[in-house]
């Protein structure tokens, strides 16, 4: 091979080396963007679960609370107790769950903090545990199905499902009786708790013909 074919030769292997550099780099590029922003996302994996202790549930319903007790002996009456929770304490769906005396000071509340200080007065007014409790559930609202809260207070001799927020509306303190909130809102029950204790909703554990789990002392 003379001089001049040896400089073609490497002129030639120095522009095949060029190329497939380029290519490479091209490729590389392309599969960055890909997988990126064009390619699916990997499907979700289980993740830690979010846990929430029974105790932590059943330890934010303080009727003993000094703040509570003070505001029990203001309103006086059950009634009462529902328009204050209706009318005085903003509905904040974003705010974590506190106890009821923290929920007075700040007086605003998401809807299971709105239940949970409603439960305390209730009980300091002078209700007995086992007539009152938290409920939580699913209800279908106009961004999807979202976890909710209410009350459920039997009174008068009737069962009253009471919900002070106006996530679904404005209702008065006995405009529900029976499961007509129920019925009427709520696609799911999940569980259910008050100062004493904690239970699960099912149709194995029911009570007075109302749909009400019977709350007993857990030992969780």
């Amino acid at each position: 091979m003379n001089r001049f074919s040896k400089i073609i030769g490497l002129a030639s292997g120095t522009r095949t080396r060029r190329t497939a550099s380029t290519i490479l780099l091209l490729t590389s590029v392309f599969l960055a963007g890909y997988s990126l922003g064009d390619k699916e996302p990997p499907p979700l994996s289980v993740h830690d679960m979010i846990v929430n202790h029974p105790d932590g549930l059943t330890s934010l319903v303080t009727p003993d609370d000094k703040r509570v007790k003070a505001l029990a002996r203001e309103l006086k009456t059950p009634e009462n107790a529902y328009k204050y929770l209706r009318d005085q304490i903003a509905f904040d769906p974003s705010l974590p769950s506190a106890p009821a005396g923290d929920i007075i000071t700040e007086k605003r509340a998401s809807c299971l903090g709105k239940s949970i200080l409603l439960c305390s007065l209730y009980i300091a007014i002078g209700m007995k545990p086992e007539q009152v409790r938290v409920v939580t559930g699913e209800v279908e609202a106009g961004q999807g199905i979202l976890d909710h809260a209410w009350v459920e207070l039997e009174y008068g001799g009737n069962c009253l499902q009471q919900d002070t927020t106006d996530l679904l509306g404005t209702f008065g303190f006995d405009q529900f009786k029976g499961m007509n909130y129920t019925n009427a809102f709520i696609k799911r029950e999940n569980y259910t708790f008050n100062n004493s204790g904690f239970a699960i909703i099912s149709r194995l554990n029911m009570m007075k013909n109302y749909g009400h789990p019977v709350l007993t002392k857990t030992g969780f």
